[in-house]
Formats: C-alpha cells, structure tokens, sequence
C-alpha cells in the first residue's frame, strides 16, 4: 500500500508542475480567473478501476479489485453533484489469534458532492490539474467470508438462511423481514480526493483516493476479538466499526454543456 501512495503522490507531483500553460480567460485579462465563476454546467459520465484495502481485525494486507461508475452534473464551475455506483472484493488477513482470512463481495451506491479546489482558490485560470475534495453518504450490500489459513475451512461467515435485516439506520435489536438474505446491508460515509487532469476538452482521467467509515464491525466476517459467528444481531460488539478504502484511476468524458 505504501508503495502506491508513494507513485501515486509522485504522479500527483509530475500533473500539477505541468500547470504552466493555462487556459484563456474570458475576461480579456491574460491569466486572470474569468469573472464568470457559474460556467458550462456540464453532465459528466465517469468510469473508474482501481484497488481495495481492508482497515478492521483481518487487516494483513491484500489487495482486490474494485470498479465502478458515476454521473452527475457540474452546478457550477466549483461544486459538482454525483452518483456513484461500485462493485468489488475487499480481502485481508491475520494470523495471531484468528489464523484466518477473509473474502468479501459487496456492491454500493453513493450521493456524493464534489468541490473543485483549484477552481476555488486559484487566483488565476487553472490549468489542465485540478485538485478536488468530496464526500457523501451511501449504502453498502456485502457478504463476506473468513477461512481457516492452513486448510481453507469455511470458519465464520455473515450471511445463511437465517440471516434477517435489522432496522434500517439501527445497529441493535431483533432483525426484521424475510430470513435467508444473501447480502447484509449497512450505511457508509465515503470521503475522498483526486487529481483531474484534461487530456481533450470533453475528456479526463483522474488519480482517486476515496476512504470509507462503515457502520459495522463485520465486513472482514469478523466482530472484535472473538472467534464466533458474526452473523445475528446479538453476535456484534462493542469494538469499532470497520474502513476501507480504494485507490483508482478513471476516465471522465462531459457532455451537454450549456449556459444559462
């Protein structure tokens, strides 16, 4: 993980020393930042690939694959609005204590709502870099399962036909609904940061570091110091929730660019 951060923060170095030719303003000020800061408003279709990493008990490192999709639409030349969609595998391990690793399959949705920092703060027009922050809220549906190291045994799991959901925003009391769902659904808060860069007028690509808060302690199929099932309600504990996060390279194309 250190060495990716390590290539992604040079990367991220070479995009933003390459501002030097910057875009006209249509001021009529050489440079200067226009003084029309509303803008195309412009949708934006985003397609992204990238790699996961586990942040909970089976935190021994092991990357998997992630991918995802968003749209959404640039209100101004400063504040973007999206929906996120993303499917992939989070993986990990460890082998004092629990001797077990652990596989999980999960899909989410998120509203997240983005901030051009360059567009912001630059006294200038900005170049073809931007630097952008965002976050949101969203829903993660996941199923995981932990193996013994040694032999592979199935040794605790989330979902079966007994599993039921709790109430929706409660992480307590009995669990509501049909019995025997295959993927447990809980809230998650993504925040993140990426670097855009226009390779053409209408086209992107961006380096993305997003991290998620979760709310449970199960996502590596395991809740706290324990060894036991934690599949039912009862079974959660009183440890932290669990994080993961993903770094990911997307491309951006625009579209549908008006003006008021």
């Amino acid at each position: 993980m250190r060495y990716i951060l390590l290539i992604l923060s040079c990367v991220v170095t070479s995009l933003l020393s390459a501002q030097t030719p910057r875009y006209r303003s249509s001021n009529g000020i050489s440079q200067k930042k226009s003084y029309d800061r509303s803008g195309p408003r412009a949708y934006f279709l985003t397609a992204r690939c990238g790699l996961s990493q586990f942040y909970g008990e089976l935190n021994g490192q092991a990357m998997h694959g992630i991918g995802g999709m968003s749209f959404g639409k640039w209100v101004n030349k400063q504040v973007a609005l999206q929906l996120d969609y993303h499917a992939g595998t989070l993986g990990g391990e460890k082998r004092a204590f629990f001797n077990s690793y652990f596989i999980n399959e999960y899909n989410s949705v998120e509203c997240i709502v983005k901030w051009d920092l360059s567009e912001q703060f630059s006294s200038l027009e900005p170049g073809p870099a931007h630097i952008i922050v965002y976050g949101g809220l969203g829903q993660i549906w996941f199923s995981a399962q932990a193996f013994d190291l040694d032999d592979g045994r199935l040794l605790r799991f989330t979902n079966s036909s007994e599993s039921a959901r709790n109430p929706l925003f409660l992480r307590w009391g009995p669990p509501k609904g049909p019995r025997g769902i295959k993927k447990t659904r809980e809230g998650i808060l993504p925040l993140g940061t990426s670097v855009d860069y226009a390779l053409l007028k209408n086209l992107k690509i961006a380096l993305d570091y997003r991290l998620y808060f979760v709310r449970t302690d199960k996502l590596d199929a395991t809740s706290g110091q324990r060894l036991i099932n934690p599949e039912e309600s009862e079974s959660y504990s009183n440890t932290p929730n669990d994080m993961f996060s993903f770094i990911s390279v997307s491309l951006d194309f625009r579209f549908g660019q008006h003006r008021k």
